[in-house]
């Protein structure tokens, strides 16, 4: 069209817009994201793939990590009452042990890294835990579990401070057991213009790119907002202990295979 087109890779900063307006939304949204070849052999990646993306201006930080721990535990009660013959016996067993009710334990970032390192992973602090670190801790506790308050530089422009703790932001990732790693991924939005305009130049992100959501801020429409998304195809994939998140769904995008 004469122009740089980009395909949808996350619905972060226009759920947050519409969140200003509505209040609470929810968004079921399919996501590109051009994975590096490497990744097809992860079991946790696709190409294309499905979130469920909540958002909100009434609710705090911990409102949205309880509804996610409430809304997985539902889905994963009601699934082996009603459906419990699609479930393996030995799968719906190490479901029921490990999709305890609800609230799952917690690990600041900081806390992670150390656990980390005491289970024999190396760990470079203010990067993102690698799969394996993370698949060890989820593994050590059978349970999912979060990982909270990661550093400013290692995460997206859009989380916001947390103003207790300088350097780190107010977001969360939740951890799933038997090696399936992060499912969820959330937290609270950046809705300063200045603030705003500092991280995007902190992190290397060209000012034009984010012109629409500068301009939207610097007049005050963009109100505090926290949210997260959700990957359907990984937690179907935990939930029927898929060894491949490709095997739930229906047309799969693996990452360097071109296909139908």
């Amino acid at each position: 069209y004469g122009g740089v087109y980009e395909i949808q890779s996350s619905v972060i900063m226009y759920k947050q817009l519409y969140a200003s307006v509505f209040e609470r939304i929810f968004y079921v949204a399919r996501n590109l994201r051009i994975e590096p070849p490497e990744n097809a052999v992860t079991g946790r990646h696709l190409v294309e793939f499905t979130q469920i993306d909540i958002e909100s201006a009434r609710d705090n930080e911990e409102d949205l990590i309880k509804l996610a721990e409430i809304l997985i535990y539902r889905i994963v009660k009601k699934i082996l009452s009603k459906y419990s013959d699609l479930i393996d016996h030995t799968r719906a067993s190490n479901l029921e042990e490990q999709i305890t009710k609800p609230p799952y334990p917690r690990l600041t970032y900081e806390e992670a890294v150390e656990e980390a390192k005491r289970i024999g992973y190396s760990v470079k602090f203010g990067e993102e835990l690698s799969f394996e670190a993370e698949r060890a801790l989820a593994q050590k506790y059978n349970t999912p579990i979060w990982i909270t308050h990661f550093p400013g530089r290692a995460r997206g422009f859009y989380y916001i401070e947390d103003p207790r703790r300088k350097g780190f932001n107010v977001d969360y990732n939740l951890l799933l057991p038997d090696g399936y790693g992060e499912v969820l991924d959330g937290g609270c939005r950046e809705y300063r213009y200045e603030k705003l305009l500092e991280k995007i130049r902190l992190h290397g992100e060209d000012l034009s790119k984010y012109s629409w959501l500068l301009e939207l801020t610097e007049a005050g429409l963009i109100r505090p907002t926290c949210g997260w998304g959700l990957g359907v195809e990984r937690l179907v994939s935990y939930i029927h202990g898929l060894r491949h998140v490709a095997y739930a769904a229906p047309h799969p995008r693996i990452p360097g295979l071109i296909g139908p």
